[in-house]
């Protein structure tokens, strides 16, 4: 079922990087798929498990109905429990989406309940999709061109009905992600059949799209019945008792799945110097090429900081990377009040995004936190992980006129056996062009050692790209190469 896509987005936005530490789980084989599941058919409702690492975590359920126009109405809902940090928390979720006979979406309505909640209402109007999303702030209004309509994950299957699928067969459809707002390209891909419990034959089709890539099982009538995707996420179509029944044990910590692991030494007193890592299990093409902060070469990668004497004084307000976005609401008025308060008199951009740093890695507690990243929920609630201390400082700095950005990756971490985790850090403009700075608020670095390895840098619709390279990666050191500043030292 499709609460697979909300569980790995949760998933990704959870982990904290070098504020957790791995936990032993009871594991268990996902269970098959019921015959008396299959038995049930399309018009009763259509229940699964959802597993993570083989450990049944929570359900989903799900019902679709034909709409007066010919189209179908599609009704799920999810509960599910992830871990962090050593602490569980509970995510529920709820959406309905209408689609018309051609499987062309036409309204949705999401609610995903965490530690704080979102709710996304959109329908299309003519060609624009209309929506208004509300994070705890201001609702936010979204007009975004889509001709023709899109597709949900909810929505694609009924694109699937009747199809005669083949191996190897591909096409594309428009793709919109709810949780980020962003709209793109599903590729569909059909792969192998697979004989089902019943006798009947049904087919795995990977769909990449929107920044991430699932297979999915379905029947003759394109109905689902099991899906798999990233960091040992699955689900399977049960019986509604099967699917109940949750395992009483500690679900997998999520961070202990975002491990990368390392070979080689880092010297602890030196975490600032100039750091060479070769990279293996991904595509070194995964990993940004940015002067200053990370030179790429083949699958090797060069991290430094940017000396501080090379800061220039300038002016705090910028230009550029100033807008606001779902997760940074830099235009609310507590939020502009508060950034103006914090950097008060600041006589240059540096002193400034020290102030903004000093607020935050003080201020914020450092707690696990499930869910969607809000600068402006942060600065109410003062707690959170990675994430949160990174949404509030790129808020604020914005809001102050400084221009900063999201980046997103591994750090390195010696409490936690020497391998790098999931992370999130800002990094603000200090010098003139694209000189980027990394600080972390969280862990307590201005500017950030040369210990964080950035996979992608943006918002949300960014960040879902790290699915692809979050349990894959490994690392190690290595000589600097010759023309490194610092590497006879």
């Amino acid at each position: 079922m499709r609460w697979l896509v909300v569980a790995e987005l949760v998933a990704v936005l959870t982990l904290v990087g070098s504020l957790a530490w791995p936990s032993s789980q009871v594991r268990s084989e996902v269970a098959p798929i019921d015959v008396e599941a299959l038995a049930l058919g399309p018009a009763a409702e259509t229940w699964t498990g959802i597993f993570i690492g083989g450990v049944h975590v929570g359900y989903g359920v799900s019902r679709q109905s034909s709409t007066a126009e010919g189209g179908t109405l599609f009704e799920e809902r999810s509960s599910f429990v992830l871990g962090a940090m050593g602490q569980s928390q509970q995510v529920t979720t709820a959406s309905t989406a209408v689609a018309d006979a051609e499987g062309n979406l036409r309204s949705f309505h999401l609610v995903v309940d965490t530690v704080q909640r979102l709710i996304v209402r959109a329908e299309m109007r003519g060609e624009v999709l209309h929506a208004e999303i509300d994070m705890g702030g201001d609702p936010i209004v979204v007009d975004e061109p889509m001709s023709p309509p899109p597709s949900l994950l909810q929505t694609v299957n009924a694109r699937l009905r009747g199809m005669d699928m083949r191996p190897g067969d591909q096409f594309e459809v428009p793709f919109f992600q709810p949780l980020t707002m962003t709209p793109s390209r599903m590729v569909i891909t059909v792969e192998a059949p697979e004989l089902l419990p019943n006798g009947t034959v049904g087919h795995w089709v990977r769909l990449d799209g929107g920044g991430t890539s699932i297979r999915r099982l379905v029947d003759e009538r394109g109905d689902t019945l099991r899906e798999e995707g990233a960091m040992g996420i699955s689900t399977v179509r049960m019986t509604r008792e099967d699917a109940l029944a949750v395992d009483d044990v500690e679900p997998p910590d999520l961070v202990a799945s975002s491990r990368a692991p390392l070979t080689g030494f880092i010297d602890p007193n030196r975490l600032t110097a100039p750091l060479a890592l070769r990279l293996s299990g991904i595509e070194p093409e995964r990993v940004p090429d940015e002067a200053g902060l990370q030179a790429r070469s083949g699958n090797v990668v060069v991290l430094s900081v940017p000396p501080q004497s090379s800061w220039p004084l300038l002016p705090v307000v910028g230009s550029g990377d100033l807008d606001a976005t779902l997760s940074l609401p830099v235009n609310e008025a507590e939020i502009q009040a508060k950034a103006a308060a914090i950097v008060g008199n600041a006589p240059d951009r540096a002193e400034a995004a020290l102030r903004l740093y000093r607020f935050v890695y003080e201020g914020v507690q450092k707690a696990p936190t499930i869910g969607i990243p809000n600068g402006l929920q942060v600065l109410r609630t003062m707690r959170g992980d990675c994430n949160e201390h990174t949404a509030l400082y790129v808020t604020l700095a914005r809001a102050a006129g400084i221009p900063s950005r999201i980046a997103a990756g591994v750090v390195y971490s010696a409490t936690l056996g020497q391998a790098f985790y999931y992370h999130a850090w800002p990094e603000v403009r200090l010098g003139p062009g694209e000189a980027w700075v990394a600080i972390d608020p969280t862990l307590g670095e201005f500017p950030a050692h040369a210990t964080h390895l950035k996979l992608v840098t943006g918002d949300l619709d960014r960040q879902i790209e790290l699915i692809g390279s979050i349990g894959r990666l490994s690392l190690e050191v290595v000589p600097l190469p010759a023309a490194t500043p610092g590497a006879a030292e």
